[in-house]
């Protein structure tokens, strides 16, 4: 009979700074529908809606001696700090847009870290419980903005206007979810693709039916999302959580696992018609976009990604040394500054960031974030040879938006904060005072 494991118990700091964590995933799934659906004429205010309980949970840290001190944070915060001064004294001078810049580049990644040390690996498997059962909810919520005209509420767009959907194929639209954006959707079921391969490769603490209804809930969505992002980032998630399960022991069962459950979800989702009508779509638009006169598959995706790391530094005769100042090419930034919406300095981060910094604070801030996620990397893989592969898996869902996601857009910022978060705590073992026999003897531990 297993011995009952008992933990450490968790200080009152801890315990609030793990609520404050926990707040923090539930707006960011949710800001998008207060935005639209509950608070629409608040909708501009509530991009900061994040920001109070990032600074509530630095005070508290602060207090109790719990912030995190690192040489990513201090070398991060003297850098972003420099740039600031930089804007104001030599750059567009604008505080609003300068406070914007420092906090779409900084001010979070403290709590990333806050995250990731009051969260533990257990934690992280019951958060992914309630995360497979939200995945169910968002999948309907989709079905039902995939169906419904632009006209429909459910369909609203941010600030309460009509026509939330983005231009998709075949008559239909990319449904945002509770997101403002299609992003939204494309990063919350990555991190549910994240779960899944967890569930079924480095633990056993999920039912069986919630592992093949939830894979079934993901397999649904890629199409009707008719987003070629979400396909490829999923894809890679989920092939990294294959490849991360063959590098362990009883790679065979954790492979079968997989197998038999993603077979569950295929029979399952083939039996609907709004599949077979999605996946049309969603065909429509990747023939669409990388059709020949596109260039291919190639051109459409391998060159874009490829020109999102070189592009800003392949001889545009616009690069400067300095740049325009921090917070300049968010769209927030941009609508203080010109009056204009969108990314007048490029879609593209590392053209925001050459373009808000130039080749000098831009460049070392584009370096530190490598270093960022070289850190998390090797961390990851010291784990892995060690039996945890839920760290790399984790890693695989946040490795895009920590090297290139726009962090001035405010969903992608919120999941590379998260992101950042969970894999670290994806890698701790919560202290016990005695270890379970079932958890070291476990063949999926």
């Amino acid at each position: 009979m297993s011995e009952q494991a008992q933990y450490t118990p968790l200080d009152k700091p801890t315990r609030q700074l793990r609520w404050l964590a926990v707040a923090y995933i539930i707006l960011l799934v949710l800001e998008g529908a207060l935005r639209k659906w509950v608070l629409p004429g608040f909708s501009d205010l509530l991009l900061l809606a994040r920001d109070p309980i990032v600074l509530l949970a630095y005070a508290i840290a602060m207090i109790h001696g719990k912030f995190p001190v690192n040489r990513l944070v201090i070398s991060g915060l003297i850098l972003v700090a420099l740039w600031s001064v930089e804007t104001i004294l030599f750059g567009h001078g604008n505080l609003l847009v300068t406070g914007f810049g420092f906090r779409a580049n900084y001010l979070h990644i403290p709590f990333a870290f806050i995250i990731g040390t009051v969260f533990y690996r257990s934690d992280l498997i019951v958060l992914g419980k309630w995360w497979l059962l939200a995945t169910l909810l968002m999948t309907a919520i989709i079905i039902l903005q995939f169906n419904a005209p632009q006209s429909a509420w459910i369909n609203r767009s941010i600030g309460g206007s009509e026509g939330g959907g983005f231009s998709g194929a075949m008559g239909k639209y990319r449904p945002p979810g509770t997101f403002s954006f299609i992003v939204g959707i494309v990063w919350f079921y990555t991190y549910s693709m994240a779960f899944l391969v967890a569930g079924m490769t480095q633990h056993t603490r999920y039912p069986k039916w919630l592992l093949a209804v939830g894979a079934a809930a993901v397999l649904l969505a890629i199409p009707i999302s008719i987003s070629r992002s979400l396909l490829l980032a999923v894809g890679l998630t989920f092939t990294v959580g294959m490849l991360t399960s063959a590098l362990q022991k009883h790679a065979l069962l954790r492979l079968l696992r997989v197998a038999f459950f993603l077979c569950l979800a295929l029979f399952a989702v083939n039996q609907l018609s709004i599949f077979d009508n999605a996946k049309e779509a969603f065909l429509s638009r990747w023939e669409t976009s990388t059709g020949e006169d596109r260039g291919g598959v190639k051109h459409a995706i391998g060159n874009r990604i490829i020109d999102e790391f070189i592009g800003p530094f392949s001889g545009d005769e616009n690069l400067s040394y300095f740049g325009s100042g921090i917070g300049a090419g968010t769209q927030p930034g941009n609508k203080l500054l010109s009056g204009r919406r969108g990314f007048n300095l490029g879609e593209g981060e590392w053209y925001r960031l050459t373009g808000e910094g130039g080749v000098i604070l831009g460049g070392l801030f584009i370096l530190w974030r490598i270093w960022l996620t070289y850190k998390l990397s090797i961390y990851a893989f010291i784990k892995l040879r060690s039996g945890n592969g839920m760290g790399v898996i984790f890693l695989s869902a946040v490795i895009f938006n920590l090297l290139i996601g726009n962090l001035g857009q405010t969903t992608v910022h919120g999941f590379t904060i998260m992101g950042i978060g969970l894999t670290i705590a994806a890698m701790r073992p919560r202290p016990q005072i005695t270890k379970t026999t079932s958890e070291t003897s476990s063949p999926e531990s």
